[in-house]
């Protein structure tokens, strides 16, 4: 029986394997060029250059617009992220692709305050 078993794995372990169809490409949300609005400065005193880069992730629905916003790294002051969050939530995006149906995506952004 043993013989029997030894053939039978080679011709089972021989046989091509079954080909899938390829997935759709993910293509991620973004940014329209250009689509940002001036940032409006929060009314406090504060000095610019104590104020670190604020780095935010925005969940893009698959209709372009912004669904929630996180701050993944603090300026250091609450009412600068807040400031930073309203300013580019203004933006408009392109919504992520999975082949050619949006879907929802996450974008990830940073704003530095500075004088200009």
């Amino acid at each position: 029986m043993r013989h029997f078993l030894f053939p039978a794995c080679l011709l089972l372990l021989a046989q091509p394997a079954q080909v899938h169809a390829a997935s759709p490409a993910r293509t991620p949300a973004f940014l329209v060029p250009g689509s940002c609005p001036a940032p409006q400065w929060p009314t406090t005193r504060i000095r610019v250059d104590e104020l670190d880069p604020v780095r935010i992730a925005f969940v893009i629905g698959a209709d372009g617009r912004v669904l929630t916003a996180r701050v993944e790294q603090s300026a250091g002051h609450r009412l600068w992220d807040e400031a930073t969050i309203v300013a580019l939530s203004r933006c408009r995006f392109r919504a992520a692709r999975l082949g050619t149906k949006p879907v929802q995506g996450v974008i990830k952004m940073q704003h530095v305050w500075t004088l200009d």
